[in-house]
């Protein structure tokens, strides 16, 4: 099982994934409501991983593009979701 630690570094990498990605961006921007500059004062929150997991799995064609684009199997991602959103 990853630790915490590793969870949200694959957090992280998911964030840059989607902040690379114009398509995913606006998504995360419709479903928070929330303004670009909103995003990028919340970018370095520690609530960010939790949100970031939870955007991403909220579908599971989300979860196979970005698993797929950042190098990871959709497990991984829905392990570490788990583990940080604490869905035992």
């Amino acid at each position: 099982m990853p630790s915490t630690s590793q969870t949200r570094d694959l957090a992280d990498r998911l964030l840059l994934h989607i902040l690379g990605d114009e398509e995913l961006v606006s998504s995360l921007l419709g479903r928070s409501g929330m303004s670009p500059s909103q995003l990028r004062s919340v970018v370095n929150s520690p609530e960010i991983n939790e949100f970031i997991m939870e955007f991403v799995t909220e579908s599971d064609e989300r979860v196979f593009a970005c698993a797929e684009a950042i190098g990871v199997t959709p497990e991984e991602i829905g392990m570490a979701a788990r583990i940080l959103l604490r869905r035992d």
